[in-house]
């Protein structure tokens, strides 16, 4: 693929696409790769999408773009700017896009097969001796993924003790000593768009102890107070599977919650809720008996 061109401002598509994400609730990464993946297929087509026919766009696509995830954001984009914008058919572009989930279903079925995870009970024993150890910043990550089912971007927060610290942009995890709880506020997420908002009460006594040592560690440092992962988005998935249980990372430690509770559909819903994730991907995506 060429280089991703940046020189699109003042060309009416481009524009017209830009007020589009603007508009949207879309978190920042999100708007962020919306541009990216739509200069990547800009400068594949060498015109605009609009003037681009959707079989032309599907043969351009698929011949330029080997993995399957690059090609659907490429469809989405192509989608967003046909319908959305100018108001044109995109139904072939939708069939290439439903034919696609399919192809991912299938390799996700054939790697299911060879997938051997530890019990829950594992997990939560680990869960436990972290704090026993004190080890309190991977005590809250392994925390967070087992109780509130979160993505790797979640773990992104900032520690505060007023709640007039948080703003509706960023992740926060306001310390509310006065009612000994946390208030975990998500804005920054994966599914921000669709689920919008997320606020979590989370009382248990462990996380609260080990997050006001968090904070209390590092009250000096300003900085600091931003939870101690990384500040980099790029470096968030490292550094979250270094710090999970058996370094498993969250996707795989939540295959192991869903396979412990696939019998139970109202508490996948709830996950559901909770993580931000539809209930049919995540008896499927994440469902190691998936078949």
């Amino acid at each position: 693929m060429n280089r991703v061109n940046t020189d699109y401002e003042g060309d009416p598509e481009y524009e017209c696409f830009e007020e589009y994400v603007d508009s949207s609730t879309c978190a920042k990464a999100t708007a962020k790769s919306y541009r990216t993946t739509y200069r990547k297929l800009r400068n594949l087509l060498q015109k605009p999408i609009r003037e681009t026919a959707e079989e032309t766009l599907i043969k351009i696509i698929t011949a330029a773009v080997e993995n399957i995830n690059s090609q659907q954001a490429m469809l989405n984009i192509a989608i967003i700017v046909r319908e959305c914008i100018y108001n044109m058919p995109t139904q072939q572009l939708k069939d290439q896009r439903t034919l696609n989930k399919s192809t991912v279903k299938e390799s996700l079925q054939m790697r299911n097969k060879y997938i051997v995870l530890p019990e829950i009970t594992e997990f939560d024993d680990y869960i436990e001796d972290l704090f026993n150890k004190s080890k309190f910043r991977e005590f809250i990550v392994n925390y967070l993924i087992r109780h509130h089912y979160v993505r790797n971007k979640d773990l992104m927060f900032h520690i505060v003790e007023k709640k007039s610290e948080c703003d509706n942009v960023a992740n926060w995890m306001w310390l509310d000593r006065k009612n000994r709880r946390c208030v975990y506020f998500r804005n920054d997420y994966k599914t921000f768009c669709t689920y919008g908002p997320k606020e979590t009460v989370i009382t248990d006594e462990k996380f609260l102890t080990a997050v006001k040592r968090c904070f209390n560690s590092k009250v000096q440092d300003v900085e600091s107070r931003f939870f101690p992962i990384t500040m980099d988005p790029t470096k968030i998935g490292y550094y979250v599977q270094k710090l999970s249980f058996n370094q498993l990372g969250e996707s795989a430690l939540l295959k192991i919650i869903i396979k412990h509770h696939l019998t139970d559909y109202k508490k996948i819903q709830e996950i559901s809720i909770s993580r931000g994730t539809d209930t049919n991907t995540l008896l499927e995506s994440y469902n190691i008996s998936y078949k």
